[in-house]
């Protein structure tokens, strides 16, 4: 019986994460809802497998706007601290998070920032709105190249726009949400 548990076990860890000639691809079968600020629906997003190679990436990714609404989707550099120098490109790409030390006033503090690798090809077009109830499927590609090697890495969809302004200081500003999954994933040892 442990021989059968042993060789089951194995089994699904060989399809979790499948070597192939050129590369490895994980099974990642990923499904998750990010809820609108407004309250009014959800973003599903969809990340079915990861292919990688030595030097490229892609994923078989989706999303569905679970709501009533329109909404915008957009993909530009991000700057979300205005005081600080640091931007990253908020659209279809490989996401991670970086620890770096100062950018406070609070001494030997640091802030957390998050960094990309930009998709050079998504296929078919990424959309820029989605209709209610819709859904876009498709797959987003790149370089492994300035990719950290020891990084928990996660899947970047860009930004949606939701309808109205919230207030922020004196001024209205767009409602926004950015977009990337909370599951995350390692560069197998053999692609560092």
């Amino acid at each position: 019986m442990k021989l059968l548990i042993a060789l089951a076990a194995a089994g699904a860890l060989a399809l979790a994460a499948a070597t192939t000639a050129g590369g490895t691809t994980i099974e990642t079968n990923w499904s998750e809802r990010i809820d609108y600020s407004n309250g009014e629906g959800f973003m599903r997003l969809y990340v079915r497998r990861i292919e990688l190679t030595q030097s490229t990436w892609k994923a078989a990714v989706g999303l569905r706007n679970s709501s009533n609404i329109y909404v915008q989707l957009t993909a530009a550099l991000e700057r979300p601290n205005a005081n600080l120098p640091f931007t990253y490109w908020g659209g279809p790409g490989v996401w991670w998070s970086q620890y770096v030390r100062g950018g406070t006033w609070w001494p030997g503090a640091g802030t957390v920032l998050t960094r990309s690798e930009r998709a050079r090809f998504v296929r078919p077009a990424y959309p820029k709105r989605l209709a209610p109830g819709k859904s876009w499927f498709g797959t987003f590609s790149g370089a492994l190249g300035k990719v950290p090697k020891d990084k928990l890495l996660r899947i970047g969809f860009g930004k949606v726009v939701l309808p109205g302004n919230v207030r922020v200081g004196t001024g209205l500003v767009p409602r926004t949400l950015l977009l990337s999954t909370t599951h995350q994933f390692k560069l197998p040892r053999r692609l560092r």
